[in-house]
């Protein structure tokens, strides 16, 4: 299907830009699948106890005597901010640790380690008028049931503590740094200087770090907020008892985003770890790992997309269209398997670009030595071929065309035998595959119209790698580049039976999982350990709520 070649005049008045997800299909992870799997907690909401923090913050803002408006709640809420990030990063307290995404941290932490005698609030720490709350948390603070969100057209001027959740969580975080000097002493005045002595004793009461700790006044608001806050509670409440049961079966083992990805996926992690999901969270699990589905055939789809790009223009696509024909002439060679299983380690599987797709599937059995029906449980971590090794392989050597082609080929058709089974369509969690339909390329989609041609008229490799770059990846760009403009993101655009590409740097990686945020949550909620460390043991309470699915 040809696409209609975007107009000249397009190009010279809105020069090309980064951009990001050139397919769309990274964003239906980020913005469709993960707000179903843990609403309320997104990729830079790390800390719970933030939430007490900002809500109390607005609280005392309506107890004072000021104007109701945005520019008079900025004008409070930026110095107090400021010192909440000063002393988060003075804290000394040994539950502090490796403390990650402190709120204007980029300026505060090494301000804070020059060891002023005092430290102005005016200073500018942030760009943004509301830090961390406007950037990060506000959303997710509605949708726990903390704020009410105010502002033009909304029945408050600004956003306001809920009745309940709100203000009791207001109250605790109050209660929490109540006797120190700075509460009672400089709070109350915009634009002052705190001493460092000032700033360090409040940080030893009001940092984020001390949310876990069982006499923390604010941790069980904090929990009830998570555990049973908004509309949404029961999964967001799932997935924190997921996060649990891996804590509780890794104990002895670091567990790092790309080892949490390969627990999901395979229940195993380089270095001796493994997780074989409780019967409580096996729904969610199979959620989860559907998830983690859509990462890798995300990651395929985008690594043919910039293999294409970075052939356009070592072709010269920049400078003078490119007949299109001479790409496909190339894909034909780049479906190198004999190349592709040398960089394995695996005997050549005597296939190429004219063996029929389904000559393919038969040589990945045999490889992970299963059958179509045994497969998905054969095709672990240690087999010498899955979709993590081609992974790897992709980022150790992106200028490869058999692995860029011919490996991400493979991992598509890894894929269709692990999910291919139409039963397993039927099942309660197979929504998550079909999130994408609406034009964002649905696994689901991928899935059944790759089987239906297989049944139908047997393909070859050739002719299945053709159409996915044609439908997949040149006409799926088009579309989603010119539903960007007038933010011109296009990487290339067609002219007739010629593609002209522009020379601009792409990224290949998978999308942020939540892991990093998940599980700093359920640490500072006082539930396990840090997942980070070896020993991040279940506190009493984080074995309650993985037994008994609540924990208040």
């Amino acid at each position: 299907m040809a696409m209609t070649a975007t107009p000249q005049w397009i190009a010279r008045m809105y020069p090309p830009s980064t951009g990001r997800d050139h397919l769309g299909v990274t964003g239906v992870s980020s913005d469709q699948i993960l707000p179903s799997l843990v609403p309320g907690i997104n990729v830079l909401t790390y800390h719970p106890r933030y939430h007490s923090f900002y809500v109390f913050l607005l609280d005392e803002f309506w107890k004072r005597d000021r104007l109701r408006t945005p520019t008079e709640w900025t004008k409070f809420f930026r110095p107090r901010e400021f010192i909440f990030s000063l002393a988060a990063n003075l804290c000394d307290r040994p539950e502090h640790g490796d403390m990650r995404s402190i709120v204007g941290g980029q300026k505060t932490g090494p301000l804070a380690a020059q060891r002023q005698e005092a430290y102005d609030t005016s200073f500018d720490y942030i760009k943004s008028d509301l830090g961390g709350y406007g950037l990060y948390y506000r959303s997710v603070m509605a949708e726990l049931g903390l704020i009410y969100p105010g502002g033009p057209g909304l029945p408050y001027p600004v956003d306001l503590p809920t009745e309940g959740r709100g203000k009791r969580a207001a109250a605790a975080f109050r209660e929490a740094v109540q006797q120190t000097e700075y509460l009672g002493s400089f709070f109350d005045v915009d634009s002052t200087l705190v001493p460092f002595d000032v700033i360090q004793e409040y940080g030893r009461k009001a940092c984020l770090c001390q949310s876990q700790l069982p006499d923390a006044p604010d941790r069980d608001e904090l929990r009830d907020a998570y555990l049973h806050g908004g509309t949404q509670a029961r999964p967001r409440r799932e997935t924190l008892r997921l996060f649990l049961d891996m804590a509780s079966q890794t104990e002895g083992h670091e567990v790092s985003q790309d080892s949490f990805r390969q627990l999901i996926y395979y229940g195993a992690a380089p270095g001796g770890a493994h997780y074989h999901p409780r019967p409580e969270v096996a729904l969610t699990h199979r959620r989860w790992r559907l998830y983690q589905t859509r990462e890798y055939y995300a990651f395929a789809l985008n690594a043919l997309w910039c293999h294409f790009c970075d052939w356009g223009l070592d072709q010269g696509g920049d400078v003078r269209p490119t007949p299109l024909a001479d790409f496909w002439e190339h894909v034909e060679q780049a479906l190198d398997f004999d190349a592709l299983a040398s960089r394995l380690n695996l005997a050549p599987p005597a296939i190429s670009a004219g063996s029929r797709f389904k000559q393919l599937l038969e040589w990945l059995t045999r490889v992970v030595g299963a059958d179509h029906a045994s497969f998905d449980a054969a095709c672990g971590l240690g087999v010498p071929l899955n979709e993590h090794r081609l992974y790897r392989l992709a980022n150790e050597h992106p200028d490869a065309p058999e692995v860029m082609v011919a490996g991400m080929i493979a991992m598509l058709a890894l894929i269709l035998l692990r999910f291919g089974q139409r039963e397993l369509w039927l099942r309660e969690e197979w929504s998550i595959s079909r999130m994408g339909d609406n034009g964002r390329l649905s696994i689901h989609q991928f899935l059944s119209n790759l089987k239906r041609r297989l049944e139908r008229n047997p393909p070859t490799i050739y002719e299945v790698a053709h159409d996915l770059y044609a439908d997949y990846v040149i006409l799926q760009h088009q579309l989603i580049a010119s539903g960007k403009l007038p933010e011109n993101t296009f990487r290339f655009r067609r002219e007739g039976d010629r593609i002209r590409f522009y020379s601009l740097q792409n990224s290949l990686a998978f999308a942020a999982s939540r892991f990093d945020a998940l599980s700093t949550t359920v640490y500072e909620l006082g539930l396990c350990g840090d997942m980070r460390l070896p020993v991040h043991s279940l506190t009493n309470d984080g074995q309650r709520l993985l037994d008994e699915g609540d924990v208040l």
